[in-house]
């Protein structure tokens, strides 16, 4: 019975929420053109730095030798990983701003619930981008991979899930103390972008900012799913492990990081706005 209570406020969240997107269709068209501005962005860098569509260079340091599998397979986890992020913090700013999150919170169910389904909407348009994406960027942009090693890529995704999920409930629990959390947002995102290895190996950074990409769950879910996509599970298997415990860590550390803001925020108030 509570399971199927959770599902019914989940649905009912998430469909407040895909109303709120349809009101503003223009965000619908961005969100297909945005696939499309990335993936021709990252076609011509690569040729622009290298010459030509497939790099030795890129080879040597990745395993990939084209450059363009090499960001869309980024950009496959930053996207998805940012989804998480920003719906959660922005789910809690957007109640803020309206007034509306201490009835929110008041109602009985669990807060896992209210993220979800405030994200589950773009979770789902994602993966529809998706399927839309592999096959219109195999014709367009010559983009080769095959259906097997993609499948196994999204099983390492979801591996990484937790994680990101964690993450984003740790920075939703900072939002909750900043009167003006946009510069916040806007700072975690460039720096989740910048150390995420999206268009770029994070071997290549400075030894400082290599571990700290591989203590977020960005990078390690990065470039195990990459890995995997070349080498297999088992090849990946060194690569899977570190995301295997960064991922764990981050879910433990949201929750409770989240849990304790919230508790904190009860007894202290919450910003207005």
């Amino acid at each position: 019975m509570a399971a199927t209570e959770e599902l019914g406020a989940l649905a009912g969240v998430a469909r407040k929420n895909w109303k709120v997107f349809l009101s503003y269709r223009l965000w619908f068209i961005s969100d297909i053109l945005m696939g499309f501005f990335f993936a021709g962005n990252a076609l011509l860098i690569g040729i622009g730095l290298t010459g030509k569509r497939y790099s030795e260079s890129l080879a040597e340091l990745t395993g990939y030798s084209d450059y363009l599998l090499f960001a869309v397979l980024g950009f496959m986890v930053l996207g998805f990983g940012l989804t998480f992020l920003s719906g959660f913090v922005w789910s809690v700013v957007d109640e803020l701003y309206v007034g509306t999150l201490e009835y929110s919170f008041a109602s009985p169910m669990r807060r896992i619930t209210f993220f979800l389904g405030n994200v589950l909407v773009r979770l789902v348009l994602n993966g529809v981008f998706l399927l839309v994406y592999i096959p219109l960027f195999a014709v367009l942009f010559n983009l080769r991979i095959d259906a097997i090693p993609f499948l196994r890529g999204l099983a390492v995704l979801l591996l990484g899930t937790p994680g990101m999920v964690g993450l984003g409930l740790a920075a939703a629990g900072i939002v909750l103390y900043l009167r003006d959390p946009g510069p916040f947002i806007s700072i975690l995102e460039m720096l989740v972008f910048a150390l995420s290895g999206a268009m770029y190996p994070i071997s290549i950074l400075p030894k400082p900012l290599q571990l700290m990409a591989k203590a977020l769950p960005y990078a390690p879910t990065t470039e195990a799913l990459r890995e995997a996509v070349v080498h297999g599970i088992w090849g990946a298997r060194g690569e899977i492990a570190h995301l295997l415990l960064v991922s764990a860590a981050y879910t433990i550390f949201g929750y409770l990081a989240y849990k304790w803001s919230e508790k904190q925020a009860r007894k202290i108030g919450l910003k207005g706005y």
